[in-house]
């Protein structure tokens, strides 16, 4: 058994898994868990129950300390950033730690932020299967933008890339946009017989993940010379700029003018990536755009000690 020290801990809790790190004060990780999902949308809440308990259990029982000697902790996942999951999620753990350990609640976004920025202060837009644009200062106050979910939003993200591609290819077939090649492509990727498929397939059997899985197909025909399809993706930077430009313009002043960039339509679209920093540099020439320094889990971390 290790000497007893000051320890916090951090969740990053995913969908389908969650990953949980013990810190000390100068916040090196000193145990590492992975576990099932503690996401509200995705299991019971008695699934989230039993799962963050075994979870917790497992860093704690690494290090040979009981739940209730933790210092304090940090849970990031989707949905924690309205009242009623967080009083929901807050009775479930305060029956795992007890009253005395204290816990920050937020969203999956504000810990990526903190993560990817190696602070508490600054501006994080994330463009994977959704999007969402945020801006932290020191202090706590969080001003974001999007991730509302693909039927409300999700602006530039792939899934909006697939959709648009669907869409627009549609009306091109009908002579109501530009000439492409996208639908034939579309068809194929679904494994359809026909255009006549595709109405049932989106209606009634299509998930958003699937939608977003065609989002590489428009960035290789638009690398390959088809107007529509580049179009498409100059469209979804635009529409990125102006997500985390709408954080920007009703973000109180702060000292870090700094942005990180994560998810993966900026980590494997070099189209929407390089267009997206051509706009944005033109419109906000005072911010630096930096690659991230950490992970969701470290930035959980981070707002557990500082909590």
């Amino acid at each position: 058994m290790m000497e007893t020290k000051q320890l916090w801990f951090g969740i990053d809790g995913g969908g389908t898994r969650s990953r949980i790190a013990l810190v000390d004060d100068k916040l090196h990780m000193v145990a590492y868990a992975e576990g099932a999902s503690t996401n509200i949308y995705s299991v019971t809440s008695e699934q989230v129950g039993r799962n963050l308990q075994e979870i917790i259990t497992q860093a704690c029982t690494m290090v040979g300390i009981r739940r209730e000697e933790l210092k304090g902790g940090c849970i990031g996942s989707a949905g924690l950033g309205r009242k009623k999951e967080i009083d929901w999620y807050r009775s479930i753990i305060t029956s795992i730690l007890g009253d005395s350990v204290p816990v920050a609640l937020c969203t999956d976004g504000e810990i990526l932020l903190c993560g990817g920025l190696g602070s508490l202060e600054g501006f994080c837009l994330i463009s994977g299967t959704g999007s969402l644009a945020l801006g932290r200062s020191s202090d706590g106050q969080l001003i974001r933008a999007g991730g509302w979910g693909y039927r409300l939003g999700d602006e530039g993200s792939a899934w909006w890339i697939g959709h648009m591609a669907i869409v627009r290819s549609l009306r091109s077939m009908e002579g109501r946009d530009i000439p492409t090649t996208l639908l034939d492509h579309i068809i194929r990727e679904f494994g359809l017989a026909g255009v006549e498929d595709l109405v049932e397939f989106i209606h009634h059997r299509s998930t958003k993940a699937q939608e977003a899985s065609i989002a590489p197909l428009v960035t290789s025909l638009a690398q390959n010379g088809d107007t529509l399809a580049l179009r498409i993706l100059h469209e979804a930077a635009e529409e990125l700029v102006a997500l985390i430009g709408s954080v920007i313009e009703r973000m109180p002043p702060i000292v870090k003018k700094e942005l990180v960039l994560a998810g993966g339509v900026f980590d494997h679209d070099r189209i929407v990536r390089n267009r997206f920093l051509e706009k944005f540099r033109l419109m906000y020439p005072l911010f630096t755009i930096i690659e991230p320094k950490g992970s969701a889990l470290d930035g959980a971390c981070r707002l557990a000690f500082e909590h």
